[in-house]
């Protein structure tokens, strides 16, 4: 099969795999379900899915590198243990459950959140605009449980985990250097588990982590340009971006239903 790729289609698979590392080390957020849609251009459905966690995992590795400790220890032991759950689950589920359904609803929610948010930021005072995370209620100590075991889920089924974790941990983390690092710390965890869980359902394979691997310097590299991006950014900026990809991210995910 990856034998049979032309220039361009690799040159889609880069911009790709560039792309998802740039906006995963810059806001953290949206970086698989940009990816899968190009992915999808030039492979097969399942296939772009399968090559689609170690390019992420590549992306995340290096995330761990830029934002070193920069994590949230506490919220990472509550939600990863639900998380792998969400893994196992939606690793038996692909084959089974229609993918557009959850798209639905994870898309229907994106938009319901996002929009919610950004006109709270819009109709923010200025005084009240400051802090990272005085713009949003604190969730209860049940919901990572919840946002854990959904978010592994639905990373494992369509790549949209980082859609879920969003809406948890922007409003958990203390400013946008703890939420990209918790961020990617998980992820790095959940796309390592992801590798092992697609080759046991056979949508992974040797030739496709190769390929992976061929491609990891510019993954590195667009991670690069996303830590550079993320320390260039203001909060405020940063915190209205998350939001507008949240926004567009389930607009896309509807459309394509």
């Amino acid at each position: 099969m990856i034998e049979n790729l032309g220039y361009v289609d690799y040159a889609i698979i880069a911009i790709a795999a560039i792309g998802s590392a740039v906006i995963k080390n810059g806001v953290g957020v949206g970086a698989g379900i940009f990816m899968l849609p190009f992915l999808s251009l030039v492979l097969p459905a399942k296939v772009a899915l399968g090559l689609g966690a170690p390019i992420m995992l590549v992306s995340d590795i290096a995330g761990v590198v830029y934002y070193w400790k920069e994590w949230d220890k506490r919220e990472l032991l509550l939600l990863l243990p639900p998380a792998v759950l969400g893994v196992v689950v939606g690793a038996s589920m692909i084959k089974v459950i229609p993918n557009e359904l959850f798209r639905f609803w994870v898309g229907l929610f994106a938009i319901g959140f996002s929009s919610y948010q950004l006109l709270k930021l819009i109709q923010s005072r200025p005084e009240a605009s400051a802090g990272w995370v005085k713009r949003v209620p604190k969730p209860k100590e049940a919901i990572p449980l919840f946002f854990g075991f959904v978010g592994g889920m639905a990373s494992s089924v369509i790549h949209a985990g980082g859609l879920v974790m969003s809406f948890y941990l922007i409003q958990k983390s203390r400013d946008k250097r703890a939420f990209v690092g918790t961020f990617v710390l998980f992820f790095a965890i959940i796309n390592l588990l992801k590798v092992f869980a697609y080759v046991s359902i056979d949508i992974l394979n040797v030739e496709i982590v190769l390929l992976a691997a061929i491609i990891s310097p510019l993954i590195i590299l667009g991670g690069f340009w996303g830590n550079a991006l993320n320390k260039r950014v203001s909060q405020k900026t940063f915190r209205a971006v998350v939001l507008a990809l949240i926004l567009v991210i389930g607009i896309g995910l509807l459309i394509k239903t």
